[in-house]
């Protein structure tokens, strides 16, 4: 059997490639050590490959250009899909719209997201925009659906896909680490960078977006430098072109640009603490992040999505909106114990080369490679909750009592931010009134909860709730309850 990986490879400027570097041996030792041996190449390019060669294709997918070319022959090519990250949305717009393909971009966007997904694309190609679009309607739909399976790296994006209706096998594989094994001069790399032993030193790693909560960092470290003089920020990674530079450059601030993959680890062994917060989530599993609890440091996360799922014995977990930039100021200025031997006996339970080597022979099963090792979702998701109403009161202000008859709903992270419902007051068949509510915390399957708000339409008849997109255009929607006002 023959194995192609399509895939960047260092020195490209993606994670992905520095992954690349670490699986292939690996998994080509593990397959020529296999009863049925099997060899696996690696192309970055088109050149020289002809899939008619191969029995398996994995493909390695990220929300870069730098995998264009690469989605396209997925697309053309049916194989294993590995998506580092669950939201695509980037990438496609790089491929089309950027090239001024707005017709490629509707029909992209619709091929995933159906009708709301093309009028997105039709809105944001006549120059209407919100960045949390790109986040709500992932992309990465139609090239699941056509995949023989999928890999991704945690529980959080098998959620995602499913709930979007994707059927594929998906396998939650982990994502790998080698331990880092060079010895580094820690004090001559801090001094070069203006750092003594005096110093505490905040690590800020990986291609800085907003998604990476700049401006809560840079906020919280501005507070906590008040308190704590000594205290760093070291900016390792190259910012986005939408990032503004002028947030980056102030007091105690180091920015290093660019910084190569080899000498990447040094900068791990020079700070003392790290900070990687997401907001919205693109569904990966940050390398950044695993190779943070590598070094055996505290690492501040935001408690969301994927990284919700980690242990919060072995990173410090930074709720989201009120509170997130106070909690902050905590990592950065209080002492922490040491966090080092859960984080390496996590590691080792984890994220080890040798299970993610078996996560991809297992995702391999229907073309005929029985190896186990990867978890494989299989279960659905609805796009929606299903929520039934209880009871509603009409005194005075309005009350509504909801019961969860579904599986459980994260008001945090189910529509990123939350899910919502609309409530709309008629009278008659005319709207007099609509009000946008919030679950007012998550809700198990079977629990209830009551959502409080004003009658303002005093002439209204009937109630009506909607579940709620938010950010996104949609058709006009069927309400899941009808009530008459009393």
């Amino acid at each position: 059997m023959r194995i192609a990986l399509l895939t960047p490879l260092p020195p490209t400027k993606t994670g992905v490639a520095h992954y690349a570097s670490m699986l292939i041996p690996a998994l080509s030792q593990a397959t020529a050590d296999h009863p049925q041996p099997t060899t696996v190449e690696a192309f970055d390019s088109l050149d020289g490959y002809d899939a008619g060669d191969f029995d398996a294709v994995f493909y390695q997918l990220g929300n870069n250009p730098h995998h264009a070319w690469i989605y396209a022959e997925a697309m053309r090519v049916p194989g294993v899909v590995v998506l580092h990250d669950l939201v695509l949305h980037h990438l496609i717009v790089e491929m089309t719209l950027a090239r001024g393909d707005a017709e490629g971009y509707v029909s992209s966007l619709e091929a995933s997201h159906g009708q709301p997904g093309a009028a997105w694309a039709r809105g944001r190609a006549a120059g209407l925009h919100s960045e949390m679009g790109n986040f709500l309607l992932p992309a990465s739909v139609e090239i699941a659906r056509r995949a023989r399976a999928v890999i991704v790296h945690n529980h959080y994006a098998a959620d995602r896909l499913r709930s979007f209706g994707v059927e594929t096998p998906i396998h939650v594989v982990p994502h790998p680490y080698l331990p880092e094994t060079r010895a580094f001069d820690r004090d001559a790399l801090r001094a070069r960078h203006g750092f003594d032993t005096s110093h505490r030193v905040i690590g800020f790693f990986g291609f800085l977006t907003s998604a990476k909560r700049a401006e809560v960092v840079l906020e919280a470290f501005r507070i906590a430098r008040v308190r704590e003089p000594r205290l760093a920020l070291l900016v390792v990674g190259e910012p986005a072109p939408n990032m503004d530079l002028e947030q980056l450059r102030g007091e105690g601030i180091v920015m290093t640009g660019y910084v190569a993959d080899d000498d990447f680890p040094a900068y791990y062994a020079a700070a003392d603490r790290f900070v990687n917060l997401r907001y919205p989530s693109a569904g990966e599993t940050s390398g950044t992040l695993i190779r943070a609890l590598d070094a055996g440091k505290p690492v501040a996360v935001s408690d969301y999505a994927q990284f919700a799922e980690l242990p919060g014995d072995i990173v410090f977990k930074v709720p989201l909106g009120a509170g997130e930039v106070e909690r902050l100021v905590s990592f950065f200025t209080r002492e922490l114990e040491d966090v080092a031997p859960r984080q390496r006996a996590w590691l080792e339970a984890n994220a080890t080369l040798e299970k993610t080597v078996a996560g991809y022979l297992g995702a391999l099963g229907d073309q005929h490679v029985n190896v186990a090792g990867s978890s494989v979702v299989r279960t659905s998701l609805p796009l929606f909750p299903r929520l039934v109403l209880v009871d509603a009161q009409f005194a005075g202000r309005i009350t509504l009592t909801l019961r969860n008859d579904g599986d459980s709903i994260r008001t945090r992270t189910y529509g990123q931010p939350e899910y919502r419902l609309i409530a709309r007051l008629f009278d008659g068949e005319t709207a007099v009134h609509d009000q946008w509510l919030a679950l007012p915390r998550d809700l198990e399957s079977g629990e209830t909860a009551e959502l409080t708000f004003s009658r303002i339409a005093a002439q209204a008849t009937t109630l009506r709730l909607y579940h709620a997109l938010q950010d996104v255009p949609m058709l006009e929607p069927a309400p899941w309850e009808t009530t008459r006002v009393r």
